[in-house]
């Protein structure tokens, strides 16, 4: 299991238009609003359930 303090950056490569809703709140609630928007969020289970959820629309860089 991660440390709390490490981070992840994710960024949204594919559309959200036409996704099933439980997608795009799994992107809202990551803090994504936009296409090629990057964003950092804590490596913690409950992120990474989102992430793990829509990763065929994201492009993933751990630190």
């Amino acid at each position: 299991m991660s440390k709390a303090n490490n981070t992840v950056t994710i960024k949204l490569v594919k559309s959200l238009n036409g996704r099933l809703a439980a997608h795009k709140a799994c992107a809202s609630g990551l803090g994504i609003r936009r296409m090629h928007q990057t964003v950092e969020v804590q490596d913690t289970p409950e992120n990474r359930g989102m992430i793990n959820k829509i990763q065929y629309m994201l492009s993933i860089e751990e630190k």
